[in-house]
């Protein structure tokens, strides 16, 4: 029902995607069907929609050792280039897209907290980065497998209660 596009990217390649066309996650604001603005359909006909989220950081230092006070990590969604069938568009299909978006946030706070204590330079900045993405790629695709695109509904809700779960836990981390 879904194929997922994973992005882990640091912040300067956003440059293909415009500012305003950029959904920062927010406790309080859930996806809703408007925000599936894709016009182009994906490849494979099985997809009911398609959600373009991911893991962005910022460096804004100009020394070599810096903390990560100085590293702005978010996660986002973007709704151009994120698509829904027409007639697919139910609640538990738009759980199963928010809960990638939620993973997304999820592995942007496990990213703050691993270098939360940390003073580092950007190759180690770039190795946790590296950690991350290989981790939120596999827990992306576990989900995936696990729920078969969000169609067994028992399996999409245990999902996104225990992602829910485990935003909860990392709380300290989020911005």
């Amino acid at each position: 029902m879904l194929k997922q596009i994973l992005i882990l990217i640091p912040l300067f390649f956003l440059g293909f995607t415009k500012a305003q066309d950029k959904i920062f996650w927010d406790e309080n604001r859930k996806l809703e069907w408007i925000d599936f603005q894709s016009k182009t359909q994906p490849n494979t006909s099985k997809t009911a929609a398609t959600t373009f989220c991911g893991i962005s950081y910022l460096l804004s230092s100009s020394t070599k050792k810096f903390t990560s006070k100085q590293v702005k990590i978010e996660s986002f969604f973007v709704p151009s280039k994120s698509w829904a069938h027409r007639d697919h568009r139910t609640d538990l299909i738009l759980m199963h897209e928010q809960s990638h978006f939620d993973i997304a946030e999820l592995f942007a706070r496990r990213f703050r907290k691993i270098i939360s204590d940390k003073t580092m330079d950007a190759k180690a900045l770039q190795k946790y980065y590296t950690e991350i993405y290989d981790d939120y790629k596999n827990y992306q695709q576990d989900y995936e497998t696990a729920t078969n695109h969000g169609r067994i509904r028992d399996k999409q809700l245990e999902y996104s209660a225990k992602i829910d779960a485990e935003i909860e836990k990392l709380s300290d981390f989020k911005i």
